[in-house]
């Protein structure tokens, strides 16, 4: 995997092109390369089972983010669920109306080295309940609103017109 330049003082815009571009790069290979075990563990853990194959995909991005001085704005509580070290389970939602797979949208608020919240990212998910299966390629976009009210408001406006 290789870096995709991730600069101090670059905008949430150059952020999300360049998770964006390592998703294409990246998604297919990671799932290829572990979907025996990940379908042999689905019966066992269901959705669980693709936050494993988050936890093989998205570290080595983030880790390119966090060195550049950026970070997710929200602080992390005793009892929520991080996925990947990036993704927080409480800063997501699923609907199952948003077929023909259902889709989990994530979103994380980045903050600079200045504690300044430059804009989200929003990273969707579509998967299967019944069996293992990421059916395409992982969504990545941004939005210039950090307000949670407003990007789950967006969200699901975006989904719904679809």
């Amino acid at each position: 995997m290789k870096e995709h330049m991730i600069k101090p003082n670059i905008t949430i815009d150059e952020i999300g092109k360049a998770f964006s571009r390592y998703i294409d790069e990246n998604w297919e290979e990671v799932l290829n390369n572990h979907k025996e075990k990940f379908e042999a563990l689905f019966p066992e853990y269901e959705d669980a089972t693709y936050g494993m194959y988050l936890d093989h995909l998205l570290p080595p991005f983030w880790k390119e983010v966090e060195m550049a001085g950026f970070r997710s704005a929200e602080k992390t509580k005793e009892d929520d669920f991080i996925i990947a070290g990036c993704l927080n389970f409480r800063n997501s939602i699923e609907k199952t109306k948003w077929k023909p797979y259902e889709h989990r949208v994530f979103w994380i608020v980045i903050e600079n080295d200045g504690h300044q919240e430059i804009g989200t990212l929003i990273f969707e998910l579509s998967h299967s309940h019944s069996k293992f299966k990421v059916p395409e390629a992982p969504v990545v976009s941004i939005f210039k609103v950090t307000d949670r009210k407003e990007i789950t408001e967006k969200i699901i406006e975006r989904k719904e017109n679809q």
